[in-house]
């Protein structure tokens, strides 16, 4: 049996497999670069890294843990497949983490061996001077050159087989290890190509923290099986975002809500300086679009805007993808009107993680759409409004938590995962995300209100950036609605005609005090914000970009 071969028949179990496949199948395409840069590596070439670092990496027992800790950059892909291709398992370490929170993966991962950049070497080295039983530490910058001559993958045969250990962002202040497999991850991908259509000539920009499972997923390992260039960004700002975006083409752009809620922002407040004549028309273009798609329910925008998404060197663009947490509505209607195709999905690290999304044709705003093909979803315990946890089934389904069984059977019970979400599903079958159960807060009239349904209506307002409601416990011993705002101090300051370092507290009250009024006017009375708290730093955030509410709600 040739390589060539071999590779095909385990390529439905095997992730490195299928990335070998597709390297023989597009050898000389562009398969990765950095964003802004004119070099990339062709697939032949990063097929030929993959092997020299599973070389350097040298004898992996079957199942060996092995860390990963580097920016966002071609070479975290080279050392991720490198490692499936020895037969290990990859733990990605958020280059976020302090000391002591590496430390504690580190020991909990059981890892004897991890892979760094230059940037992380140090405190890598830190972290595992402190350690009882010191992991070998390997620098990728500094790695030897390799013979790949007689390099002989290792391709898992058994489907079931770990690929990954996730530690789960922690945004309730504990992490779990998430397990992943091969058919995991695999099951996934193929549920989404059945879904979407993704093609050689298309391009990823991406923008999302690696070690996360959604980029590592949809920005990565999805391309990669398509034959497709991805361009990792230097910077994460609008600026970086936009220039890789024209310069690369990118045609598919996958990000989390609150970079799109600040790329929006972007195109408005380029609207606003722009000369009276071109926001006028602006304005009609915008109106004609909104009654048309009210009549018909479609949008003209691609033809009313061409020059707009032009100018903005977004005409490249033809899916916008968001996932990760809630989306506002508004945002999502806002750039299909503008003539983009923006669909929004949902799904868990636990589910490797895609469970639903929208179709470019038949995309329902408000909802994560339908599921996939290998995909069940149902409502447990629906109340009379059909809101229910969302409960999820298929091939794409961790086994479990990594030393935790009681967390695992809370998990999975009765051949269901059960989410934590709370959902409901609509008379088209596209799923409605209301938010996570743990989140929800009971009125004194024993109503249910979902913080996450309230902070989509607030950062809908152009003078807020964050927001996050809770349930704050009031005199009665019951609870009422709170918020803490982080203001976008650009919008403010140019509200204001000042700068955003001289604007007052009473100001800022004066400002969005009436926004949030006007919002809570739209909601039902027990939904009503009581308390208001304004910040003038950003909510700390999980490097998924979700608010750590643990640390706020005291």
């Amino acid at each position: 049996m040739t390589e060539s071969t071999e590779m095909k028949s385990v390529k439905t179990v095997d992730i490195a497999a299928r990335f070998f496949v597709s390297a023989e199948k597009y050898g000389d395409r562009p398969a990765m670069g950095m964003s802004g840069d004119d070099a990339y590596l062709t697939y032949g070439q990063l097929a030929e890294k993959v092997r020299e670092c599973a070389v350097i990496l040298g004898k992996v027992e079957p199942g060996e843990p092995i860390g990963l800790l580097l920016e966002n950059r071609p070479a975290w892909c080279k050392a991720y497949l490198a490692i499936l291709a020895r037969g290990g398992v990859v733990v990605p370490v958020d280059s976020l983490l302090k000391p002591d929170e590496l430390s504690r993966v580190f020991v909990e991962s059981g890892i004897k061996r991890i892979l760094v950049s230059q940037k992380f070497l140090d405190v890598a080295e830190e972290v595992n001077n402190a350690l009882d039983s010191k992991i070998e530490i390997i620098n990728m910058q500094a790695l030897p050159p390799a013979d790949t001559t007689d390099f002989e993958p290792h391709f898992n045969e058994n489907p079931d087989s770990q690929a990954v250990l996730i530690f789960t962002s922690g945004t309730t202040s504990k992490s779990k290890k998430v397990i992943l497999t091969h058919k995991n991850i695999l099951s996934d991908i193929d549920g989404i190509n059945r879904r979407l259509k993704i093609y050689p000539e298309d391009r990823f920009l991406s923008v999302l923290p690696l070690h996360h499972t959604f980029e590592a997923t949809v920005g990565f390992l999805l391309p990669m099986s398509n034959g497709c260039a991805v361009y990792y960004v230097k910077a994460l700002n609008s600026r970086e975002i936009l220039g890789g975006i024209k310069k690369h083409q990118v045609t598919i752009f996958v990000s989390v809500p609150l970079l799109y809620e600040k790329l929006y922002h972007g195109i408005l407040n380029g609207v606003k300086k722009a000369p009276a004549s071109r926001r006028a028309m602006f304005k009609v273009s915008m109106s004609i679009a909104k009654s048309i798609y009210s009549m018909v329910g479609v949008s003209p925008g691609k033809k009313l805007f061409a020059h707009l998404r032009e100018k903005a060197g977004m005409q490249s663009i033809r899916l916008l993808v968001s996932g990760g947490a809630p989306l506002p509505v508004e945002i999502c209607k806002s750039f299909y009107l503008l003539g983009f195709d923006f669909l929004e999905g949902y799904g868990l690290t636990e589910t490797s993680p895609v469970l639903t999304v929208n179709l470019p044709e038949k995309s329902k705003f408000g909802s994560v759409g339908t599921p996939l093909d290998n995909v069940k979803i149902k409502i447990d315990q629906p109340n009379d409004k059909g809101v229910g946890e969302v409960l999820a089934q298929g091939p794409m389904i961790t086994p479990g938590y990594q030393d935790n069984p009681e967390e695992t059977a809370k998990l999975l019970r009765d051949g269901w995962l059960y989410t934590g979400d709370l959902g409901l599903i609509d008379e088209d079958g596209y799923l409605h995300i209301m938010g996570r159960q743990k989140n929800l807060i009971v009125s004194a009239a024993g109503k249910n209100i979902y913080p996450e349904e309230i902070e989509t209506q607030l950062i809908g307002s152009p003078f807020i950036m964050e927001a996050m409601i809770w349930g704050k416990e009031a005199a009665n011993g019951r609870e009422e609605v709170a918020a803490m705002i982080y203001p976008d101090f650009d919008a403010l300051a140019e509200h204001l005609g000042k700068s955003a370092e001289d604007i007052t507290d009473d100001e800022i009250k004066a400002t969005i005090d009436p926004e949030i009024k006007a919002i809570c006017g739209r909601m039902a009375d027990f939904k009503r914000i009581k308390h208001i708290a304004y910040l003038r730093e950003e909510l700390e955030k999980t490097s998924s970009k979700k608010i750590k509410r643990y640390k706020y709600k005291q």
